[in-house]
């Protein structure tokens, strides 16, 4: 009788309270609510990295495919012999591998150009990826090729099309700040949604398209906010990095946006 009873009073102190019980759960909660923030943003800041390095790679793929061209970048857009059109992608396909998801940013998940569909309504078109056919240019991308100032004359753009558009291709002397010039970015710039066929590439859709004052973020690009309100961009000496959109500059002292360093 006497061994049961302190055996029970061993029990019952080790045993915990309801309220003790309520006051690890809280100090639990506490912790948790401290720790997931912090691991949002070091999700966050892993896929920004991986949206850089993707960005890196096509920049490098354009240096191989100059050297490989008198010195002549891709252009952004060009009409197939059979009709149709192509895309920059398609000239850089083999310059990153046969690789498609280096084409997107992992931040996006709509618009994927490794999925190979043009849209939710549409089934994919794997075949087509990185090719000279027809449906390609219809599959959107992660991440665009820079042709703000699209219209011929004034301010060269990086990637221009060919005669027949624009004539307006780029080529590397041309470039006067390549630690300035943006070649590659996130997002595109069909801001309206009228252009289901050109969501792979950056464009001034408001006002005269080789005029000063371009801004993405006054535009109401969606890619330019993409990471932090901010997003990733590659320039034309190899190098990537984060910017903010309302402090890259498109006025009469530089403009990052073209080939000619003062060009309005």
């Amino acid at each position: 009788m006497q061994r049961s009873h302190i055996f029970g009073q061993r029990r019952r102190g080790l045993a915990f309270t309801l309220i003790e019980l309520l006051v690890v759960i809280a100090i639990i909660a506490i912790l948790a609510s401290m720790l997931l923030p912090a691991l949002s943003q070091a999700k966050a800041r892993a896929v920004q990295i991986q949206c850089v390095n993707n960005l890196k790679q096509l920049g490098l793929a354009t240096q191989l495919y100059a050297g490989d061209h008198e010195e002549w970048f891709p252009p952004i857009q060009a009409q197939l012999p059979g009709g149709g059109e192509s895309t920059w992608r398609a000239h850089l396909y083999g310059y990153v591998g046969k690789t498609a998801r280096i084409y997107d940013c992992p931040a996006e998940k709509e618009e994927v150009y490794a999925s190979a569909r043009p849209s939710k309504m549409r089934p994919a078109n794997p075949w087509v990826l990185g090719q000279f056919v027809r449906g390609e240019m219809d599959i959107p991308s992660g991440i665009g090729a820079v042709n703000v100032h699209w219209t011929f004359g004034g301010a060269q753009p990086p990637f221009g099309r060919p005669q027949g558009y624009e004539n307006n291709v780029c080529r590397s002397a041309m470039i006067e700040a390549p630690s300035l010039l943006l070649l590659f970015g996130d997002g595109h710039g069909d801001v309206f949604g009228v252009w289901p066929q050109d969501r792979w590439w950056i464009w001034k859709e408001v006002g005269n398209a080789n005029s000063a004052g371009f801004n993405r973020l006054a535009q109401g690009d969606k890619g330019a906010v993409r990471h932090g309100r901010k997003s990733d961009y590659a320039r034309a000496d190899g190098s990537a990095g984060v910017l903010d959109p309302g402090r890259i500059p498109c006025d009469t002292n530089a403009c990052w946006w073209s080939a000619k360093a003062d060009p309005h």
